[in-house]
């Protein structure tokens, strides 16, 4: 495992443990309809994340990807909707399970030249749903506006060192050859 899938992966799973410390936190001051927001948002996001990421490392065992992707998902979306009510519980499970799929069909079926750039993508969207939550989660907790979650000016820096991360790291899944290079091994 290379160091940047290595980052990606904690990030994932730091931040994940962030929302859920948040919602355990103030479980009293959520609805039943903020609660299972947060729970389905955050479940299919890491579902969907994981589960391309496990798609793509696990690629010759497409049902293997598949539990580990529902799993990561389903845990998630059941820790997060727990301090909630049932039926937050419910919603963040079967979110999680839906995400997890799809992401492990969308890693296994994503082409090599492309691998990279998807999981980018899937970061970037992570990102942006986690901070959506963060700010949910302030608005509702203290009912004023989060004050550096919604500046425009956090949002770029943050996006831009992220972005600038990724790429300065070694690529997430190193085992590609270019797809230039494999053109020309097959013409000779």
């Amino acid at each position: 495992m290379g160091v940047s899938l290595f980052l990606i992966l904690i990030s994932i799973f730091s931040l994940s443990v962030l929302v859920i410390y948040k919602v355990t936190y103030h479980r009293k001051k959520f609805t039943n309809m903020t609660g299972m927001m947060i729970a389905m948002s955050i479940g299919m996001s890491v579902g969907l994340t994981v589960g391309v990421i496990v798609g793509i490392v696990i690629s010759d065992n497409f049902f293997i990807a598949t539990i580990l992707g529902m799993a990561a998902g389903f845990l998630v979306g059941f820790l997060t909707g727990l301090p909630v009510s049932i039926i937050a519980v419910l919603d963040g499970m079967l979110s999680g399970i839906m995400g997890g799929m799809m992401g492990a069909m969308l890693g296994e079926m994503i082409t090599v030249e492309y691998r990279d750039a998807i999981v980018k993508i899937m970061i970037f969207l992570f990102l942006s749903t986690l901070l959506i939550l963060l700010h949910l989660i302030q608005k509702e907790v203290s009912n004023k506006e989060a004050t550096f979650y919604n500046h425009p000016l956090f949002i770029i820096i943050l996006y831009s060192f992220i972005f600038i991360l990724l790429n300065q790291l070694d690529p997430i899944f190193s085992d590609i050859e270019a797809p230039n290079e494999q053109n020309h091994i097959e013409h000779h």
